[in-house]
């Protein structure tokens, strides 16, 4: 997890404490909203992807109970002190290194089952 979160840091231009917290936030949002299975396969070849899943705290309380763990993020995002184009960075960061970590077509699979996540590959 050090190499997404160091890779996250770079690409979107901020320190380590918020890539860790945007990385955690990403994993915490596919592991809510993916393929369970998919989710699965890709967190065992991530080493740390669940906990590091698990520090991102909350369900995203209203807005998750009602479908918006999207929404939720994008808040916690922007409230960790990214803008939009740190979060896309960041978020084409994440998926690069899983994608060169997991596979490339287990990454797909994933993003795939959560559509709101698309423009990240």
């Amino acid at each position: 997890m050090q190499e997404i979160i160091t890779r996250v840091a770079t690409a979107a231009g901020v320190d380590e404490d918020v890539a860790r917290k945007a990385v955690s936030v990403v994993l915490g949002l596919i592991k809510s909203e993916g393929d369970t299975d998919k989710v699965g396969e890709l967190f065992s070849k991530l080493p740390g992807a669940d906990a590091l899943a698990a520090e991102d705290t909350g369900s995203g309380g209203l807005l998750g109970s009602l479908g918006g763990s999207t929404m939720a993020a994008y808040t916690k995002l922007t409230d960790a002190g990214l803008n939009t184009t740190q979060m896309r960075d960041a978020g084409k960061a994440v998926f690069s290194c899983a994608g060169e970590q997991a596979g490339e077509e287990l990454v797909k699979d994933v993003v795939n089952s959560i559509p709101a996540l698309a423009k990240f590959v």
